[in-house]
């Protein structure tokens, strides 16, 4: 995952403003998603799995953590 610059949520249109606590939470969600996206990496190197599932729990991990930060910064309806 790449690495997004902090952002005032004020400054995009249809997000609330973040409180510390809200950018403390979504970075510790992102930081979960890191450590089990690389343990993904370290098996997949392994070539004792399937890529195919692998792969799958990749792209399930990425979407988690977009809902949970979602569930956090409230957006409105219309993003």
């Amino acid at each position: 995952m790449s690495e997004a610059k902090p952002q005032d949520g004020s400054k995009v249109q249809g997000y609330r403003t973040l409180t510390d606590k809200d950018i403390l939470e979504m970075n510790r969600l992102k930081e979960i998603s890191r450590q089990f996206i690389a343990q993904l990496e370290y098996l997949k190197g392994a070539k004792d799995y399937d890529p195919r599932w692998i792969a799958q729990a990749k792209t399930a991990m990425q979407h988690a953590c977009m809902f949970a930060c979602r569930a956090v910064a409230q957006p409105d309806d219309n993003c």
